[in-house]
């Protein structure tokens, strides 16, 4: 997509760990289209600290290299006792347990905190939206659930990377 990323700097982005997995390294062709769309933007991507714990910590390469050039923060999760974003992230933990046949103390924890953010970003920051970026199935629709069931779906968006950086078969595939 470019320069048509379908955010803006005027936005909070919300970005789930399984987009830094798929985007690779810096030296990947992912990586560089994501880091561009992004720059291109002007979004400083938010990377929840339990984010930061799955892609193995803020000294991992493709996590360091956001954090010094600037496009990505770390951000904590929504405060215990916010509680739009405590039951935004119960919906979504329910309907991603739902999704994945889980219990729903089993479900990913962290997919349920997006929601919660999104929901806490969207009413307490002055911005004009609030994007969530994920390939999680499952969570995308909780996060969904979520938003809506909270009534914001006027206010967040969730994306795929496919949203952001387009769909090309030929990324998939390395050639040593």
């Amino acid at each position: 997509m470019g320069t048509d990323a379908p955010f803006a700097a005027d936005q909070d982005v919300l970005v789930d760990a399984n987009i830094f997995y798929a985007i690779g390294h810096p030296s990947n062709p992912q990586y560089r289209r994501f880091r561009s769309a992004v720059q291109n933007a002007g979004v400083v991507c938010k990377l929840p600290r339990r984010v930061i714990g799955e892609l193995g910590g803020p000294e991992t390469d493709r996590v360091r290299t956001a954090l010094n050039e600037g496009w990505a923060e770390i951000i904590d999760a929504p405060s215990p006792t916010d509680g739009d974003a405590v039951a935004a992230s119960d919906i979504a933990r329910r309907t991603i347990a739902n999704e994945t046949d889980q219990a729903e103390h089993e479900a990913e924890k962290t997919d349920a905190i997006l929601a919660g953010l999104a929901i806490q970003y969207v009413r307490d920051r002055s911005t004009a939206g609030v994007v969530v970026l994920t390939d999680d199935k499952p969570a995308r629709k909780g996060i969904e659930n979520a938003v809506r069931a909270q009534g914001y779906t006027d206010a967040i968006t969730v994306y795929g990377l496919a949203d952001i950086i387009g769909d090309d078969p030929g990324d998939s595939m390395r050639l040593i």
